[in-house]
């Protein structure tokens, strides 16, 4: 609900603060390695980027632009820890030879480690010189770790879309780890895309390929898996993602095509709960509300900062009260559970000319339906102030949809309550409230402080109107 103005934040940031970072760049053999000369001394080259950006598609465009080398990032830590890290980034580079700027040049790795390199640069490159050439296994925990990864999935993309009729003409590293990846590859009718996930977002893996085999019509094209790495290869859906139209229309198809992904849902919400979507229906958020805020109460306490106030104990018994009256008269209702998306955010949703669809799955759940929506409409309020006017004609796009499948009054009724649920399903369906180690993490109780505080703004709406509860 928040994350989009923290986005925004981090952004601005990024403008002005870097990370800087000593790069590991391996030939594809794994027998060379670059170095620069400096003072007499050879060492890993340093580049810095903007923080809080994907590193890896940054180095990535840095190495292809500044020096004409198409690489892919293996892996990066921590080298010098501090105030001002210095990271360290291991690559493979793609081509044989470039033009390489003035000063660096390729040395065989075990000169490297043997003779031209002191101390922790030295260590780092011997230990991931062994991490990238290790073995590998069909249980590998780091698939993309290993030098060559990337040329055995492009053999393996090319045999899949050649029968398709289409050629592959190069990539890009859109994000990425040892343990996760993104790729664009780029072919002569247009783009695929290669997406696979690690801890802690495995189950989007078995949910993607759930929702294209239910939902097909609402995902991108699913054209092949790889479960050993928990990936797959998408077709390119065409269109352009929803934060860059500042268009009421398309923001009320993509509401519709919302509704109607939902009602197809209705049948299928066993099977993806299954899958490993979250449980978020109405009555295991009940049995949360008395736990999360006695946990808020504690943190509450803990705030430091002032303003905001903290709220009271009273005054959480009292949305608790609010909250739990929501969670019931919404039950009531009947308004069949659905899939649901607790990151649905504009850059998730693709809208093209013939249809709009869905991706990043991570947080997908089942409940309300109405939740979903109010996460849209809280990315249009605060990131769009040129459409907040079409509001109200984008929310009537998504219940006329769904005025077929419940009766018109439910649906009235529903958005009253959504948005005060809404915002307790967000800070709920992570978990992080309940793991003590993330607690620890200063910027976790501060956000889920904050959560409640939009819980308590929403009650107060609510306690504000004069509403009846249906029977």
């Amino acid at each position: 609900m928040e994350l989009s103005s923290r986005v925004t934040q981090r952004t601005t940031a990024a403008i002005t603060e870097k990370d800087a970072y000593r790069l590991i760049v391996f030939n594809q053999a794994g027998t060379a390695v670059l170095l620069s000369m400096r003072v007499g001394e050879y060492e890993l080259p340093f580049v810095e980027i903007p923080r809080f950006t994907r590193s890896a598609e940054e180095l990535t465009t840095l190495l292809r632009d500044q020096w004409h080398m198409p690489s892919v990032l293996l892996f990066s830590s921590v080298l010098d820890p501090g105030p001002d890290s210095v990271y360290v980034a291991a690559l493979e580079s793609q081509i044989r030879t470039c033009a390489l700027p003035e000063g660096i040049d390729w040395f065989p790795i075990h000169h490297v480690i043997a003779h031209l390199l002191k101390d922790r640069q030295r260590d780092i490159v011997q230990s991931s010189y062994s991490r990238a050439t290790s073995r590998t296994s069909q249980d590998d925990p780091e698939p993309f770790s290993r030098l060559g990864w990337l040329r055995n999935l492009q053999d393996s993309v090319r045999g899949l879309i050649r029968p398709l009729g289409m050629e592959l003409k190069g990539f890009r590293q859109l994000n990425g780890c040892e343990t996760f990846s993104l790729i664009r590859f780029d072919t002569t009718q247009g783009s695929v895309w290669f997406k696979a996930v690690g801890k802690p977002n495995l189950h989007e893996f078995p949910i993607t390929v759930a929702l294209a085999e239910f939902l097909p019509e609402y995902l991108p094209p699913l054209l092949a898996t790889q479960p050993f790495c928990h990936g797959w290869l998408m077709a390119d859906a065409g269109g352009l993602p929803l934060n860059e139209i500042e268009d009421s229309s398309a923001w009320g198809e993509a509401a519709t095509a919302l509704a109607n992904l939902q009602i197809e849902s209705i049948d299928r919400t066993d099977d993806l709960l299954a899958a490993g979507c979250r449980d978020l229906r109405l009555d295991a958020l009940l049995e949360s509300v008395d736990p999360f805020l006695d946990l808020i109460a504690d943190l509450m306490q803990q705030q430091t900062k002032v303003p905001p106030p903290p709220l009271s104990r009273h005054e959480l018994a009292d949305l608790g009260l609010t909250l739990k009256y929501a969670l019931c008269c919404l039950e009531s209702l009947s308004i069949p559970n659905t899939v649901g998306h607790s990151d649905f955010n504009p850059g998730n949703i693709l809208v093209g000319s013939k249809r709009c669809v869905f991706i990043d799955w991570a947080e997908a759940h089942i409940g309300h339906p109405f939740l979903t929506f109010e996460y849209l409409m809280s990315h249009l309020r605060k990131d769009f102030p040129a459409l907040i006017q079409f509001e109200d004609r984008i929310r009537c796009s998504y219940a006329r949809r769904w005025q077929t499948a419940a009766a018109p009054e439910q649906v009235v009724e529903a958005f009253l309550f959504s948005p005060l649920v809404a915002v307790f399903a967000y800070a709920v369906a992570g978990n992080s409230w309940r793991d003590a180690d993330r607690l620890k993490i200063p910027q976790v109780p501060g956000f889920l402080r904050s959560l409640t505080r939009r819980m308590k703004a929403e009650a107060d709406l609510l306690q504000g109107r004069r509403m009846t509860c249906p029977n």
